[in-house]
């Protein structure tokens, strides 16, 4: 009997330890936190307020920035997080 606690003393630590190492992988800052991208990129649209821009984003090229007062065909630098599709200016005219 105490050869069998024993051994589901081991298989409870391993199977914790497995856990904690899955847990810490899957949550790396590099699977959870996005990187936050600065670019410079024309505005290619605007609809009332929002700007439409195109960017080097793999994930999703197309962001949009709200409050934008630039015109189509202005230059701005905007900061994004990989992926999502809102950006801000980062340096407002």
């Amino acid at each position: 009997m105490v050869e069998a606690s024993y051994r589901t003393m081991v298989l409870f630590i391993v199977a914790l330890a497995a856990a904690i190492i899955g847990i810490w992988i899957g949550l790396s800052p590099t699977g959870v936190v996005k990187p936050t991208i600065t670019e410079e990129v024309l505005v290619t649209h605007r609809i009332g307020d929002t700007c439409i821009v195109d960017t080097k984003d793999t994930a999703l090229s197309a962001k949009e920035v709200k409050n934008c007062t630039v015109s189509e065909g202005s230059k701005i630098t905007v900061r994004y997080e990989q992926g999502s599709r809102e950006a801000v200016i980062v340096n407002p005219p």
